[in-house]
């Protein structure tokens, strides 16, 4: 499928999955984050099955790209972004971009749309994005800092915790093979039993495909030949990010060494920043173990964006939800038997 605004100077299109080239030239001289990218995209639709695609504006050198998945409620589409730190990101500023963006999605027939953003790439363009909402924190290590720094940046306790770090080494090994399969038999036990949310129900092929790209690091703490915890991790040349963490039940200490090695190996690869996530809430104890980090401390933020009133309204009252409530799940019509 391509929907596409054209004028003298600027151009908008969806690239869908099936040109994975297209996708991949568009994100060139693009600082992005893993969930931009094909690979990502086409591994969350293997669970989601929505329609995915690549939305890139064009006007002579500057790009500007977001990921987006349609879903139909009632007959009516709306989007989301993929699982993934992704949104809005360019090569350069381009101040009208949100006027450009606004008219493309009604004409392309979009109700709404909930678009996540990455705080930390959008800070450095200006596309004047509003109706930007925070929604959380995140927590991000500057791996462009020394090391030395980095260490005396986490706090004492984590610290002590890694002070003996480079003597337990050993324990620690990168074989993908079998931690895949370690992975991939824990998973979905280790993520019920503490109740996370649906959006980790990630199918066994979406897993499976994740592991296998060149772009993913898994390391595994083991003892006596067994696995006991493993930790997965993303990047691209602009940004690192950690993505999950199964351990057996007593080894859930070794999260923060296992962190702490993906962070000095993304920084071998002179990745620039690590995004390590934040809490389910602000403040909880997921919050907290990477707060000891010594992280910058960036918004989580999103857009809530309305773009054919009409529809959106009857949707909500339909729904029986209030249409002005964009404080808290969006859209409230998918609240009643969806997740977003």
């Amino acid at each position: 499928m391509e929907n596409a605004l054209t004028s003298a100077v600027v151009r908008q299109e969806l690239i869908p999955l099936s040109e994975a080239a297209k996708w991949q030239a568009a994100l060139q001289n693009i600082p992005h984050a893993f969930g931009h990218t094909w690979e990502n995209c086409y591994a969350m639709h293997l669970t989601t099955g929505y329609p995915t695609y690549l939305y890139l504006l064009q006007s002579g050198d500057t790009k500007v790209v977001c990921p987006l998945a349609e879903r139909v409620y009632r007959g009516f589409k709306d989007i989301v972004t993929p699982y993934g730190f992704s949104g809005f990101v360019s090569n350069t500023d381009f101040p009208d971009f949100q006027n450009y963006w606004l008219r493309f999605a009604a004409q392309a027939g979009y109700v709404c749309g909930y678009i996540g953003l990455n705080s930390v790439l959008l800070s450095e363009i200006n596309i004047n994005l509003t109706e930007v909402v925070i929604s959380n924190r995140l927590y991000v290590l500057d791996l462009r800092l020394p090391i030395q720094e980095l260490y005396q940046n986490l706090n004492k306790g984590r610290k002590r915790q890694l002070k003996k770090f480079e003597e337990r080494k050993q324990m620690y090994t990168l074989e993908k093979k079998g931690l895949k399969e370690f992975f991939l038999a824990q998973y979905h036990d280790f993520f019920s039993a503490r109740g996370a949310a649906s959006t980790y129900n990630f199918s066994i092929p979406t897993l499976s495909y994740l592991i296998d790209l060149n772009e993913i690091i898994l390391i595994g703490h083991s003892e006596n030949g067994e696995i006991k915890a493993v930790s997965i991790f993303a990047y691209t040349a602009h940004m690192g990010e950690y993505l999950f963490n199964v351990s057996l039940p007593g080894y859930e200490n070794q999260a923060a060494s296992l962190l702490w090695y993906g962070a000095l190996l993304l920084k071998e690869k002179h990745v620039p920043y690590f995004n390590l996530g934040g809490g389910v809430k602000p403040g909880d104890s997921i919050a907290s173990f990477k707060q000891r980090f010594g992280p910058l401390d960036v918004p989580l933020t999103c857009l809530k964006q309305v773009y054919q009133e009409a529809p959106y309204t009857a949707l909500c009252e339909q729904a029986q939800v209030d249409p002005a409530d964009k404080q808290s799940f969006f859209p409230p019509y998918w609240r009643v038997n969806s997740q977003q």
